[in-house]
């Protein structure tokens, strides 16, 4: 019974925690959003988008050898910085060469809906985009915080 008792408190301080760290990454989740100024979206909305045949532009930004693994239906690759957040200026060595005009060639019209994906909620890589396309004057920008994980997780399939 003793041993029943501790499991069972053992069990609601894990489920505590994972509880305090689920709050922790969706508010700085929420607040890059808010602050950098694109919107989030769902796997299951982006799902409908991709099924809608809506015209947008879907950027896995991971690095190129995780792409070609599988990605996204649709998504082309940019490759993103996984952790530092460029805020001042374009760092072309953090780009691995790629100018700030390779990413304005790709995205193309500013009225158009991009959506930048990644591998999973915690990848910086989406946000580092989103927040440039945004800087850059684009006005429909939206991130996929879930990424490639979310979108398995869902049963989807991915491309090659």
């Amino acid at each position: 019974m003793l041993l029943s008792l501790s499991l069972l408190l053992s069990a609601c301080v894990d489920q505590y925690k994972q509880e305090a760290a689920l709050e922790q990454v969706s508010v700085d989740l929420a607040r890059q959003a808010e602050d950098s100024g694109y919107g989030l979206i769902t796997t299951d909305e982006l799902s409908e988008m991709i099924d809608s045949k809506e015209p947008f532009l879907l950027v896995d930004v991971r690095k190129a050898e995780d792409y070609g693994k599988g990605h996204l239906p649709g998504a082309v690759n940019f490759t993103f910085p996984k952790t530092v957040i460029m805020s001042d200026s374009w760092d072309e060595s953090l780009m691995g060469g790629l100018k700030e005009e390779d990413f304005v060639r790709l995205l193309d019209d500013k009225g158009r809906v991009l959506v930048f994906t990644c591998r999973r909620t915690s990848c910086l890589r989406g946000h580092n985009a989103a927040m440039w396309a945004v800087r850059l004057g684009y006005h429909n920008v939206f991130r996929h915080p879930g990424g490639v994980e979310a979108w398995k997780g869902k049963g989807f399939t991915l491309e090659k």
